[in-house]
């Protein structure tokens, strides 16, 4: 996985030309059977709304009049509503493939779509791979960190990039001297608190957090952990009324308005936020990016992942339309350029300029792993929901913060004990 962060930095450093996408060597679909209707369940529930995928409908109809309707149901929360729908064999045509499956059963749910690109063609080709196939392609990649709006900073008189966590703290002081939300962590909306699920990469400094976990019986509460550090420096925004003064409410999309107005000063998430920023009416030239301080080493990190997967469901009855529908989402539309991915197929160049900047300031790229099946198998048992900022509420809400990490620590163990080796 190292390999694919390093050369999607390169094509961002040459900044490679825009190739045509029409030359690849095979579909994996047949062109003549690309008819019919299918259902795609996404998690955009914003370009549902925006009626985005209606137009998509659109387009993806006129390259192929055949099809009768794209049916696109979102939903916010992702995993819990594609979850049950999967107990069925009634799931629609296109999903995305959720994180607590375990590879080994990949087949269970999903078809094959190993001759839809070459492995030269696309980023992350073996993210999604059991045995000899593959059955998911990503939608897009980013690099994450902060998102930062340079008229704030430059009010708080903050000099960029902030390369210490000492000096990201002393950052949020001077906002907040200003009146301004230093760091909005979009608490109430829950799932961007994930973004502390990946900071212990950062903090440990490579891609084996979470299989290190395995062997750890206190990864919580162990103030050495690397997962102790990431939540207490979420602890402290919080304590030290850094974040958003209302916690509870989802405030999402209230979020970018409030950045777009000049009443945030940063937000720690992907690239793939500042096409919606500018969609709220934000100055392109006014947002900033650049990595996140992780520790007072002055030694810059960042990490890189995909985003969700798109597979194709093994009980869909038009597999065909599905296959060519993904095809048309990642080489035809403008999905690319409304979510601010870094493209899946490498020929297709990244249109966000913050994503230089970033890169100017040379930080060690830390890919976001594949959880192993025994991770999988042990966050299930713990009930702990990784990467969706439920289990973070939680803790951050704990009227004693030290005592709510060994209750997580006393599930994960008890989970270790239960699970194979």
């Amino acid at each position: 996985m190292k390999t694919v962060s390093k050369e999607i930095i390169r094509n961002l450093v040459a900044c490679s030309l825009l190739l045509s996408t029409t030359a690849y060597a095979g579909t994996g679909f047949d062109k003549d059977k690309v008819e019919g209707s299918i259902t795609f369940y996404t998690a955009r529930t914003d370009l549902v709304e925006e009626g985005v995928f209606k137009r998509y409908e659109q387009e993806f109809k006129q390259k192929y009049p055949k099809v009768t309707s794209v049916n696109v149901i979102a939903f916010a929360d992702y995993q819990s509503g594609l979850r049950p729908r999967m107990n069925t064999a009634d799931f629609g045509d296109v999903v995305f493939i959720l994180p607590s499956v375990p590879s080994s059963q990949y087949s269970n749910f999903y078809l094959p779509l190993t001759d839809m690109y070459d492995k030269d063609e696309i980023y992350y080709y073996d993210a999604w791979k059991d045995k000899m196939d593959i059955y998911g392609i990503s939608s897009g990649s980013s690099v994450e960190g902060i998102i930062y709006n340079k008229d704030v900073l430059q009010k708080a008189r903050v000099n960029t990039p902030i390369r210490t966590l000492k000096d990201l703290y002393a950052a949020c002081e001077k906002i907040k001297k200003i009146n301004k939300t230093p760091f909005f962590i979009n608490f109430g909306a829950q799932w961007p608190l994930q973004q502390f699920d990946k900071l212990p990469l950062l903090i440990e400094g490579n891609d084996r957090v979470y299989e290190n976990m395995l062997n750890q019986l206190d990864p919580f509460s162990n103030t050495q952990s690397s997962y102790y550090k990431s939540l207490k420096i979420l602890k402290t925004l919080i304590d030290k009324k850094y974040v958003e003064k209302d916690l509870m409410s989802n405030l999402w999309e209230d979020s970018k308005n409030l950045f777009v107005k000049g009443d945030v000063g940063m937000l720690y998430l992907g690239q793939w936020i500042i096409p919606q920023l500018v969609d709220k009416g934000a100055n392109i030239d006014n947002i900033g990016f650049m990595p996140f301080p992780a520790d007072d080493s002055d030694y810059l990190k960042a990490e890189m992942s995909h985003d969700w997967a798109y597979a194709v469901s093994k009980f869909s009855k038009n597999p065909d339309t599905a296959k060519a529908f993904i095809k048309f989402m990642l080489e035809d539309s403008d999905y690319n350029k409304i979510s601010g991915f870094i493209p899946t197929v490498k020929s297709i160049k990244p249109q966000i300029q913050q994503l230089f900047e970033f890169m100017s300031y040379k930080p060690e790229i830390i890919n976001v792993p594949e959880n192993s099946a025994r991770f999988i198998e042990a966050t299930n048992k713990s009930k702990i929901d990784f990467f969706t900022g439920g289990y973070i509420q939680d803790l951050m809400t704990a009227k004693d913060f030290d005592k709510a990490l060994k209750k997580l620590d006393a599930r994960w163990s008890r989970a270790l004990e239960m699970t194979s080796n």
